[in-house]
């Protein structure tokens, strides 16, 4: 079993909330869309911080951190119907992932308005 959990600051992300270049960097065009979707500032920067958080989690689970060949963008964090987040991978990501055998991960967020946790488990 691998294990990856992050804790973020909400108030890290509120001058992100615009900034195209960080979202385009460290955001699927789907999960922009989905951060997208709330109006409320609040929202958008706990739904930022929560992705964010997932992410760093996954990395961390995975045991290579950001700068070992692995891309934001090559992890998907996105709900499914139900709203639970399921995380997807691409390119080196997905490369990584299927040479560590991962055959199920479970990924859970949450936030408060200042906090965002995130814990990533596989098997």
């Amino acid at each position: 079993m691998k294990v990856g959990i992050d804790m973020v600051e909400v108030s890290r992300f509120f001058d992100k909330c615009e900034n195209v270049a960080f979202l385009s960097r460290v955001f699927t065009k789907k999960e922009r869309e989905h951060i997208e979707q709330l109006s409320n500032q609040q929202a958008r920067a706990e739904r930022i911080a929560g992705k964010f958080a997932g992410k760093e989690a996954v990395v961390k689970m995975l045991g290579t951190g950001i700068d070992k060949g692995v891309k934001w963008t090559e992890i998907e964090i996105l709900p499914n119907e139900l709203g639970k987040p399921v995380v997807s991978f691409s390119g080196v990501t997905k490369e990584i992932a299927q040479s560590l055998k991962i055959k199920e991960m479970d990924i859970s967020i949450s936030h408060t308005h200042d906090n965002a946790v995130a814990i990533c488990i596989a098997k």
